[in-house]
């Protein structure tokens, strides 16, 4: 009998799969099992994330106890907004102009390389949903320095920029490719990602330590930059056509700015996320803070966002924009679409 995990569940179950501390995985396991279903069915499946969560505390313990849970890690950012995109490549490719172009954050932006010490983040908005970049160190002949690699693996997307007026531009491309099967993981331009599995049982159906071993799938964005250098359309032509990748690709400039939009615009969009705005009944719609939530996200995942008491005592509620009637009234079931006005009733 299925579980039928919503789609908040199974993005809590993807953090646990990418987790690298005990810290982080006994995050994701208590917020998997306060969103996976209660029914008959689950039963089995509570059971066993309560054991791993039984087990996680006492590797969260241990860690803190020698000391290692309160090491400094540079490359360790907390998520925040929609979605953490990590800016992967080569020195000098314009990682840090990137990120300084789009958000407020300190970066360092310097001819010579290695300016970027530690991980860096920065709040960009696509329209009024907020996406965090982070600028990473960069990676020198295919190296990651530490840190680094558990930094790729918990970011939401990877986004691997190569620099349009260097010579090199191919072999930035491939030694950044190379990180990811070396370290168990497959590079996809997909919304959606599929490890493989029925997700009835999902990660608490395999052995301990499978998960660990498999190929994951990791979503990656290629980023052209310096469209302003000089023969930068003809090098990205080239560019395309020589990696043969199937990796969603854009050219931009963190100089002009050109790219930029549309680079926002494809990253909210491989997030795989949709953003829903509350109401009060007989109050014009809360627009300034929209809730961000997976494809596929109910009107109960919303409630749920809200507070978990909200989300007990929904008995219905309205909704405005997408495919309803402006304030037509729907069950907790209800799936929302981007942008949808949602009027919670308790």
């Amino acid at each position: 009998m299925a579980v039928n995990a919503s789609p908040m569940y199974q993005k809590a179950e993807e953090r646990y799969r990418c987790a690298t501390s005990p810290q982080e995985k006994l995050d994701a396991l208590q917020e998997m099992l306060r969103l996976v279903p209660k029914h008959k069915a689950s039963e089995k499946v509570q059971q066993q994330i309560k054991e791993r969560i039984k087990k996680t505390k006492e590797d969260v313990g241990k860690a803190a106890k020698s000391g290692s849970g309160h090491q400094h890690d540079p490359m360790s950012v907390s998520r925040q907004g929609a979605g953490q995109v990590l800016l992967l490549g080569a020195p000098n490719v314009g990682k840090s102009s990137i990120v300084g172009a789009l958000t407020k954050a300190k970066v360092e932006i310097a001819e010579f390389p290695f300016s970027t010490h530690a991980a860096v983040p920065g709040m960009a908005h696509h329209e009024d949903v907020p996406i965090q970049l982070v600028d990473a160190p960069p990676v020198m002949e295919g190296h990651p320095q530490p840190g680094m690699m558990n930094a790729i693996r918990k970011a939401d997307i990877v986004l691997l920029v190569v620099d349009l007026s260097a010579i090199e531009l191919i072999d930035q491309f491939e030694q950044c490719v190379g990180l990811f099967a070396a370290h168990g993981m497959h590079p996809v331009s997909t919304a959606e990602l599929d490890y493989g599995h029925d997700h009835e049982d999902g990660v608490m159906g395999m052995e301990e330590g499978e998960h660990e071993a498999m190929l994951l799938p990791k979503r990656v964005f290629v980023v052209a930059n310096k469209m302003d250098a000089p023969d930068a359309m003809e090098n990205y032509e080239t560019f395309r056509e020589l990696t043969e990748t199937d990796l969603k690709m854009i050219p931009v400039s963190a100089k002009t700015g050109e790219g930029l939009p549309e680079m926002m615009a494809a990253l909210f969009e491989m997030l795989n996320v949709i953003r829903v705005y509350s109401k009060r009944p007989g109050k014009p719609a809360d627009k300034e803070a929209p809730f961000i939530l997976p494809v596929g996200g109910t009107v109960e995942d919303m409630a749920r966002l809200v507070h978990n008491e909200v989300a007990e005592h929904l008995k219905h509620a309205r909704i405005w924009g997408g495919s309803v009637h402006d304030g037509q009234q729907v069950t907790g079931h209800h799936v929302l679409t981007d942008k949808n006005v949602v009027e919670l009733h308790v």
